[in-house]
């Protein structure tokens, strides 16, 4: 089941490997004290971090102890190696035994979830200026800043994110980095100032892995700047192929809202009525499965595989937000780290049969186990977010058809039989970082996101 689900990764480990695992069997047969904390220190030595993680959760709550530093440094790495998520459901108390800045890093999220902003801040401010954490932690910091509505220490402490982030290579950090520019932006945004918000969130690289969604915000931006063309332009991205696998309803709503705001209304009425003919029918199915399978984590788990492996999804609207979450960095972490775990898997399979061996395997399923559920919630998680975007999604087009029927029976006739001129190079507004050429029908990946229309405003 496990190789059918994950497939066969072959994995090499180093003659030091091999010794750390030869001593880790000597210690289990030993009668020793300490043999726990020996067996761990020697399975993470060598790099069987899955191996020996229930054995730290396990070490985590029976030892009153606070750990010493070999294994604080142990339960670092290991936390590096298997993700943060494995820990995150122990009790405060226990994970509070280390001094890591790593659980610091993890208590914070447990108190930033529970809205316990002060608490979390007070964790925050422990993790070590230089530590690998050490930028993710002030993005959190300049997070809860600007939610308690302090905007220019928010502002600081996100600059202070982009150039820790910087320091250090991976695509964590230039997520987290792209993450924080994009948070100085929405300071600006809440605050208002749409012009400086704008030309802040064009400083995110179009590469970024953030980008496809930053450029939604960018288009809400420049609605409420009252530039609706630009709005258009923005939206309209998101037909180009390489969008494909984005899915965001509001996209649709907004689009709908600027030909309102244009009082082009039969486009409007065209964006409202295809957005329900396509999704209507499969948001109801998509309520009524989330109602049954609520508490099935696995559910959602074995959904995502099946989609995978064979491409098949119940519906249209599902296969939209299978292939969205699929292209989610955070998704994509934990099936890395997935696959690290198919390897270790593999590589103590291959070992000679042994008491240790026996341990290990045991220990590689309880991992597994835990990984799958860790995985399933998140996709619950991802699906219910969707569902409450469609729910929000619907209330605005049907606003807006509402809005829509007013005009026509004010106006007495068919918007659609209405004659216009479709576009003027006159209407169309930019800023110093923003410039003109003409748009030849074809989507160009240097041109994405820089795209606006021209419709003269019939109000």
């Amino acid at each position: 089941m496990f190789n059918r689900i994950i497939g066969i990764i072959l994995l090499t480990f180093s003659f030091s490997s091999f010794a750390s695992w030869r001593s880790a069997e000597t210690i289990l047969a030993g009668n020793y004290q300490d043999k726990t904390e020996r067996i761990i220190l020697e399975l993470v030595s060598s790099g069987y971090y899955f191996s020996a993680l229930p054995l730290m959760k396990n070490y985590l709550l029976r030892d009153g102890k606070n750990l010493n530093r070999k294994m604080d440094n142990a339960l670092t790495k290991l936390i590096e190696n298997v993700g943060g998520k494995h820990f995150e459901t122990l009790p405060g108390k226990y994970l509070s035994r280390s001094g890591s800045s790593s659980i610091y890093y993890i208590l914070a999220k447990k108190e930033f979830r529970k809205q316990k902003f002060n608490l979390a801040l007070d964790y925050l401010s422990r993790v070590q200026a230089g530590h690998k954490i050490y930028p993710f932690a002030k993005h959190m910091e300049a997070t809860i800043t600007a939610f308690k509505g302090n905007s220019q220490l928010a502002t600081s402490k996100y600059q202070t994110c982009i150039a820790t982030s910087e320091n250090f290579s991976g695509m964590n950090y230039q997520v987290n980095r792209d993450s924080c520019i994009a948070g100085k932006a929405r300071v600006e945004f809440n605050n208002k100032n749409y012009d400086r918000s704008d030309l802040l969130y064009l400083d995110v690289p179009k590469g970024s892995r953030i980008w496809p969604e930053i450029l939604f915000e960018e288009a809400w931006n420049s609605f409420y700047q009252g530039n609706y063309n630009r709005t258009l332009g923005k939206l309209v991205s998101y037909k180009a192929p390489v969008f494909e696998h984005f899915f965001n309803p509001e996209v649709e709503v907004l689009t709908a809202l600027s030909y309102l705001k244009l009082c082009l209304y039969q486009d409007a009425k065209s964006v409202s009525d295809k957005f329900y003919d396509e999704n209507w029918h499969s948001f109801r199915k998509l309520h009524s499965s989330l109602r049954r399978n609520s508490k099935k984590a696995s559910y959602f788990y074995n959904q995502m595989i099946d989609f995978e492996k064979n491409g098949k999804a119940p519906n249209s609207l599902v296969r939209k937000i299978l292939k969205s979450i699929r292209s989610d960095f955070s998704y994509k972490e934990q099936k890395n780290q997935l696959q690290r775990l198919a390897r270790e898997f593999e590589a103590v399979r291959d070992k000679d049969k042994s008491r240790l061996k026996a341990l290990a395997m045991e220990n590689l399923q309880d991992s597994l186990r835990v990984h799958k559920l860790i995985l399933g919630a998140y996709l619950r998680g991802k699906f219910n977010s969707f569902y409450q975007q469609l729910y929000q999604a619907f209330e605005g087009i049907s606003y807006i058809k509402l809005e829509v029927l007013a005009q026509r029976k004010a106006k007495l006739y068919d918007f659609s039989k209405q004659k216009r001129s479709r576009g003027d190079v006159q209407y169309i507004e930019r800023n110093e970082k923003q410039y003109f050429w003409d748009f030849n029908g074809e989507f160009w990946a240097d041109e994405l996101g820089d795209y606006v229309f021209a419709l003269k405003p019939e109000c």
